[in-house]
């Protein structure tokens, strides 16, 4: 530094003079920066999310986890190492990765590598888990028979409805609805519509076009099944003819005619009778499960058909609400109430009798996410709390030759899942097997 405050002075002066300056004093060539210190080698963690940055193949980083021994991710960790990319499977092994042995002195580094094969194992053991462990409650509708009332067949009372009401009434249609009602009250059984199912369908067709607001629309599903149909014949209806024998030929005072056809309707006073033959039968077999007739009878007596309660004229084209209390205080009111009710508790002293019908869902594995299985199947498709699937990986697709559509699948169980939570097209499921599941794994319900 003296050296070049000296050399400018020199300059200056020989400047003023008119003298050629002398040549600048050679500087020592600067001092070559030290070398930067090596950076610290990557953390084993570090490693693995190179390489899933790197995109190797799965098998080399389950390679990786196998010898890493121990990792101890942190909450960070599982962050990086989605944002890089990972995979499920990466993201389970490192999870459950055990620690690995101290590789021998001398032995070459290959050696020291687990085999590629070794790796799904460590995932196997990452995602099983112990059904016993998982809190699970079966739905309370699920031990619920499924029953649906069919209408009532009233052609052989006809005449007696007729006298009665003024007109004809259609009370298969009336009983139907009173019953109903009934055992949705007691609540023993699910029951399901059919003699009104054309309008839901058509509901639902309806939601599913563009001319219904979105968020408003009824979406399609998949009707219920049921477990058995209930079914019978309306065989007596006002007063039981059948017993009386009462003709009016016999009778002091001439005949009446017309709709009462023959029948004494004197001085002569009856209860009101409504007698219902009942059918319970299993739709899948056709197998009856129980049959008999269900009779009521009316606490108060009548004079004939026209003192039941209704005149003749007053049936309004045979628009009469059975289920109304108008109706039911009438005399056959009362008769049908009670024949109704012991009908409902029949049907009710039967459910056991009814064999519950096992809903077949099969599907196929949506996403794994850790130890969460998603399955593309949900309450939509009969799945519920605590079912269990049957896993099997499809070893080959048996296909139409023509069409090339799938006809079957010839699959191979490597597991077993277990539902806990239910959605309406999707359900989670915890697994357990002797394989890693994958995405695209065919599920059946087996319980």
């Amino acid at each position: 530094m003296r050296s070049q405050i000296a050399w400018i002075l020199v300059m200056s002066v020989t400047g003023a003079l008119g003298q050629t300056p002398p040549a600048a004093p050679k500087t020592a060539a600067p001092k070559a920066a030290p070398k930067a210190a090596p950076k610290t080698a990557a953390s084993p963690m570090g490693k693995i999310i190179q390489m899933i940055e790197m995109k190797l193949p799965d098998a080399a980083v389950l390679g990786a986890i196998q010898g890493a021994g121990k990792l101890n991710p942190t909450p960070d960790d599982y962050i990086k190492l989605k944002q890089a990319g990972a995979s499920d499977a990466v993201i389970a092994a490192i999870a459950g990765a055990p620690a690995a042995a101290a590789p021998t002195a001398g032995a070459p580094a290959a050696a020291a590598a687990p085999r590629a094969s070794a790796a799904p194992a460590a995932a196997r053991l990452s995602i099983n888990t112990d059904f016993s462990t998982l809190s699970c409650t079966k739905p309370a509708t699920a031990a619920k028979r499924v029953i649906a009332i069919d209408e009532f067949d009233y052609g052989t009372v006809m005449t007696s409805v007729a006298a009665i009401f003024g007109t004809q009434v259609n009370v298969g249609k009336g009983i139907l609805a009173l019953l109903t009602k009934r055992l949705a009250e007691d609540g023993k059984y699910r029951i399901v519509e059919r003699q009104k199912l054309g309008k839901v369908l058509g509901e639902q067709d309806l939601g599913a076009s563009n001319r219904v607001k979105q968020g408003t629309n009824a979406k399609i599903g998949k009707v219920v099944g049921a477990d058995a149909i209930l079914m019978g014949t309306i065989t007596v209806f006002g007063m039981d003819t059948r017993n009386n024998r009462v003709n009016a030929g016999a009778a002091t005072g001439g005949r009446l005619g017309g709709v009462l056809g023959g029948i004494n309707v004197g001085k002569r006073s009856d209860k009101a009778i409504v007698e219902i033959s009942y059918r319970l039968v299993d739709v899948e077999s056709s197998e009856v499960i129980a049959v008999g007739e269900a009779r009521g009878e009316s606490k108060r007596t009548s004079a004939g058909f026209g003192a039941m309660g209704f005149s003749r004229g007053t049936g309004g084209g045979g628009g009469v609400d059975m289920t109304s209390s108008n109706f039911q205080e009438t005399i056959i009111g009362e008769a049908t109430v009670e024949s109704v009710t012991k009908l409902a508790a029949i049907a009710n002293s039967k459910e056991q009798q009814i064999a519950p019908k096992s809903s077949e869902v099969e599907a196929k594995i949506a996403e794994i996410a850790g130890n969460k299985i998603y399955l593309a199947a949900g309450g939509n498709d009969g799945v519920q709390q605590c079912d269990k699937f049957e896993v099997s990986r499809v070893i080959k697709e048996i296909k139409d030759p023509s069409t090339g559509e799938v006809l079957d699948l010839q699959v191979e169980k490597v597991g077993e899942l277990m539902v806990t939570e239910v959605r309406d097209k999707i359900s989670i499921a915890y697994f357990n097997g002797t394989e890693m599941p994958k995405v695209g794994y065919v599920v059946k319900k087996i319980q």
